[in-house]
């Protein structure tokens, strides 16, 4: 019996080195294309996009390569190009993006091109798709910034606005506040002085002794309203000193309540804007509780959270938030409003609602980046 004693077949040095360049060329494409990825990560588009084009021109053996962005809306299509032409022979390569626009990615050859063959041509699409990324990536961040700028340059002019509407509504005030002082309030103060006058001098047997010294009283009653009015319509401590002195000038003014005051020092060097709209709620807040609260102890805390918010509260235990709802406690009512309209000026939001011992607790918060900084 014979046996086959013939060699088993076995690879020739030509294809073991086929297959190793084979195995290198594979390599060296996916060294080529984390290269790319590497340099796209690292620098901004626009030099990056041109030292990958220079890349991919000297991997594909061509002297020039250009890169065309599909266009916008309106817009001229975005195009790099990095090299010279010296042939005109070239080789086209059509990428077709994710979002279904098209990407023409152009390698123009030398004396020295060489053929681009199926895996090549593969990994040029890969590299064109790895710039169409980038390019998206860094128009939608421009896009983003360019909204940011938008979105900050509104947010000033509406920081300026409030500051202006603010400014000329105190402005009005200050005038009514003037037209007050130099009106009614003089002939209510000279009205005064005449009828204390006339009741010295009629004497005390006078029949009319006694009405007079009402009118008397009715009128220094007057002129001490009038000045309480005006001194509410523009404090002199807001301009001069900041929101929590005027508003400890005026908790000092309250009679026959225990008035605790918690406020924060730092808060007269918020933005105008924002004193001023905080002391007005905190003046109207105050005003309730003295008219309609039937309250023995008001709280008032004036403070700055660590996230930039400005808060205010006011708690009293009197009857309640109920007796703002009552048919006779209209102008409570009204002035909640007036409270929400001012704060929604800075952004900001007021809660009110039971305190937790009775009473009525008033929360207004603002952001203190709306408002315009102070001179």
């Amino acid at each position: 019996m014979e046996h086959d004693t013939s060699p088993t077949h076995s690879p020739n040095v030509a294809e073991l080195r086929a297959l190793y360049r084979a195995a290198e060329a594979r390599a060296a494409r996916l060294r080529f294309i984390i290269e790319v990825q590497n340099l796209l990560d690292a620098a901004a588009f626009e030099t990056a996009a041109r030292d990958v084009l220079s890349r991919l021109a000297d991997f594909a053996g061509g002297s020039l390569a250009r890169l065309v962005f599909p266009s916008l809306q309106g817009e001229a299509p975005v195009q790099l190009t990095v090299g010279k032409s010296t042939s005109p022979e070239s080789d086209t390569i059509l990428f077709a993006s994710q979002d279904g626009s098209d990407l023409c990615l152009t390698i123009v050859g030398s004396s020295k091109a060489r053929a681009i063959d199926a895996d090549d041509r593969q990994t040029l699409e890969v590299v064109a798709g790895q710039l169409a990324d980038a390019y998206n990536l860094n128009r939608q961040a421009a896009e983003n910034q360019a909204l940011l700028g938008d979105l900050q340059r509104q947010r000033s002019e509406l920081a300026a606005l409030v500051a202006q509407l603010i400014q000329a509504q105190e402005q009005e005030r200050q005038r009514v506040a003037l037209d007050l002082h130099d009106g009614s309030a003089q002939l209510a103060t000279g009205l005064s002085y005449r009828l204390q006058d006339l009741a010295a001098r009629i004497g005390e047997a006078h029949a009319l002794k006694p009405e007079i010294d009402q009118l008397a009283a009715l009128a220094r009653h007057s002129v001490a309203d009038l000045r309480a009015a005006i001194a509410d319509l523009r404090p002199p401590e807001l301009d001069d000193l900041g929101v929590a002195a005027a508003l400890r000038t005026r908790l000092d003014a309250i009679d026959g309540l225990e008035v605790i005051a918690d406020l924060d020092a730092a808060s007269d060097r918020w933005p105008t804007s924002t004193g001023i709209i905080f002391y007005r709620v905190a003046q109207e807040a105050i005003t309730n509780v003295i008219k309609h609260a039937e309250a023995s102890r008001l709280v008032v805390r004036l403070f700055e959270d660590d996230k930039g918010e400005a808060h205010l509260e006011v708690i009293d235990d009197g009857k309640g938030i109920g007796a703002l709802r009552h048919p006779q406690m209209r102008g409570g009512q009204l002035g909640i409003v007036g409270m929400r309209e001012r704060l929604a000026l800075l952004g900001g939001r007021i809660e009110i609602g039971a305190g937790s011992s009775g009473g009525t607790h008033v929360h207004a918060a603002a952001p203190l980046a709306q408002g315009t900084p102070s001179a």
